[in-house]
């Protein structure tokens, strides 16, 4: 249960995070760690918009801190990096949101910001499918696991490209679809415009990727137990597309971006968890054999 509460937490203040910076309220409380020079700032909506994503920030940071100790306990030898790896990550995480602030938002940080709070979320779902007691890792890397693996990096990547885009405001560098600025491939390929073609392209490809895995997992014996999560993905993808055209269109609206970056995160989710699936022991069937 708390390891499922730290993960419903996280998935929140990842998509309140991008509520604040869709609303243009990142900058709301210019200092850090008070807002405002107070605890408790000065009622305002944009002011209130970003420290509620801190105060979420802050109850997240204390579920998820007691989560790692609980594991840390639970895990075995080499395997309690992992609980460690995100006490570090979630202390750099915090330290790395003030700075931010304090810096203005830039680009490449806010970026890293996103990226590392996608590491965060990673390790965390690995810690509610592993509870070092019902199941346990068993990392023999079999095909398999490699093509479930390969997929969450490149969704990872796609994500993180998608902050980028997000924090340099190139959102609406191509402000047309299905063409980019009245081309199928635009002439001056640089910049904005750059980052968000490369950020369309890739989710394409990406959706073929899918499809491609989905035909293997309904032929292939092996990849049996990946269809109904690859079913899902592929679906969600197709809603992720048409999601990105809505983004597009309506000029960034930010509750349309911020159910962008949620139906991402479950189809991040989905591969992860197709992959733990293959590198998975069940430690309670191995007592009852």
């Amino acid at each position: 249960m708390l390891a499922k509460t730290a993960l419903g937490l996280l998935f929140i203040l990842l998509i309140w995070g991008n509520a604040v910076s869709g609303l243009k309220a990142g900058l709301a409380c210019p200092d850090w760690p008070l807002c405002h020079g107070e605890v408790i700032p000065p009622f305002r909506w944009d002011i209130y918009v970003e420290f509620s994503h801190r105060v979420i920030g802050g109850i997240t940071s204390i579920v998820l801190f007691i989560l790692c100790y609980r594991r840390f306990r639970a895990y075995k030898k080499n395997y309690r990096i992992l609980p460690l790896l995100v006490g570090v990550l979630l202390l750099f995480q915090i330290v790395l949101g003030g700075i931010v602030v304090l810096a203005k938002l830039p680009v490449n940080l806010t970026t890293i910001h996103f990226t590392n709070a996608m590491v965060i979320f990673s390790i965390t779902l690995y810690m509610v499918y592993f509870d070092g007691v019902r199941r346990k890792p068993d990392f023999r890397f079999s095909g398999p696991a490699r093509i479930f693996f390969t997929l969450s990096l490149l969704v990872f990547i796609q994500a993180s490209l998608g902050a980028y885009v997000r924090h340099l405001g190139a959102g609406l560098a191509c402000p047309d679809f299905p063409t980019c600025l009245g081309y199928w491939i635009p002439p001056e390929l640089s910049g904005k415009v750059l980052a968000h073609f490369t950020h369309r392209t890739v989710a394409y490809l990406l959706t073929l990727v899918f499809i491609f895995v989905l035909i293997l997992s309904i032929k292939s014996e092996r990849l049996r137990n990946a269809r109904k999560n690859m079913s899902w993905a592929v679906a969600l993808l197709f809603l992720q597309i048409g999601l990105g055209i809505i983004v597009v269109t309506s000029k960034l609206l930010f509750y349309v971006t911020a159910i962008h970056l949620a139906i991402g995160l479950l189809i991040f989710s989905l591969c992860l968890l197709t992959w733990f699936g293959y590198i998975s022991k069940d430690t309670v069937a191995e007592k009852t054999s």
